[in-house]
């Protein structure tokens, strides 16, 4: 998990049609999964998935998972930030949730009202497409949701990546 932080550094690298950006915290992870955490395609900008998580053993309360989410949220925000785009220009979230950890202590009716809560803290109406899908499991282990993003921020002419 990384750790709260207000601002994260990045390291960009040209890729064909725009660029790849990749937090520092986060480089250790994409040399050994070889991902791109943010990807700018033209006018698209695609984050690959990020994990909320309880890294102990003993199940995380509504405010814990509240604050984890705020983790996921905020890193979104950098992330696209780094790419040259806004939360207001996502277009979809997909949301991978793994329902009934023990590393979570609330049903899946208070987990998805806390996912709501705190993505409305972020992503104010008119509201992305969604798609929320349970799953088994998720990487690393205590994952409890991923949230995948993708958005449309138009490059202005002229704007250097």
């Amino acid at each position: 998990m990384i750790e709260n932080q207000s601002a994260y550094s990045f390291h960009d690298y040209a890729a064909p049609g725009g660029k790849v950006a990749v937090p520092a915290v986060l480089e250790d992870d994409v040399a050994q999964f070889h991902y791109a955490p943010a990807r700018r395609a033209g006018d698209f900008v695609f984050l690959s998935g990020i994990v909320a998580c309880n890294d102990h053993s003993t199940p995380m309360d509504a405010e814990g998972f509240k604050g984890e989410l705020r983790r996921v949220f905020t890193l979104i925000d950098q992330l696209l930030g780094a790419c040259q785009a806004r939360m207001d220009q996502i277009v979809e979230l997909q949301m991978f949730h793994v329902f009934g950890s023990d590393r979570l202590a609330l049903g899946k009716a208070d987990q998805l009202a806390a996912i709501a809560a705190v993505r409305d803290e972020f992503l104010p109406a008119p509201y992305p497409a969604c798609v929320e899908l349970a799953v088994a499991d998720l990487n690393p282990d205590g994952g409890l949701v991923e949230i995948k993003t993708t958005a449309f921020a138009p490059i202005s002419p002229g704007a250097t990546l």
